[in-house]
């Protein structure tokens, strides 16, 4: 019963929404020339929001291309570093991998764990700082 009342809610909000809408469509002209329109300067307020909003999503883009390069760069970086060597039959003991009657030959890597989180704090801090950016040009487009 609640999902009716719900979805019948919804559906006369948004035919209520359009017809609005399509009456502000008829009147569109009038509207533009009305003193209260002009007034709080509708269209310079819209053309400002979409300007800082371009700006915010320019610079916002920048950053993510130079964070991923970077992260590309420290993952580069900490491969180069990781001693990659050669199993042996000792190394391998108890869980040793059998294929055809013969063990397998495995390749293991040490990595630096201090170096791993580094990197990982590092793209979060860049990950909260874009987000951080995004709600900063959110706030001044609504509040503006």
């Amino acid at each position: 019963m609640a999902k009716h009342g719900l979805l019948g809610g919804l559906v006369k909000f948004t035919v209520a929404a359009a017809a609005v809408s399509g009456i502000c469509y008829l009147f569109r002209d009038d509207i533009k020339t009305s003193k209260t329109y002009q007034k709080y300067e509708v269209d310079e307020k819209i053309s400002k929001a979409k300007n800082v909003v371009k700006d915010k999503t320019a610079t916002i883009k920048d950053k993510a291309k130079d964070t991923t390069a970077t992260i590309k760069e420290k993952a580069a970086a900490i491969k180069e570093k990781a001693p990659w060597s050669k199993a042996t039959d000792e190394d391998i003991a108890d869980d040793e991998i059998i294929l055809d009657g013969e063990t397998a030959d495995r390749d293991y890597v040490s990595l630096d764990s201090e170096k791993v989180a580094e990197a990982a704090e590092e793209v979060k801090e860049a990950a909260a700082d874009a987000a951080a950016e995004i709600k900063d040009a959110a706030e001044t487009v609504f509040n503006n």
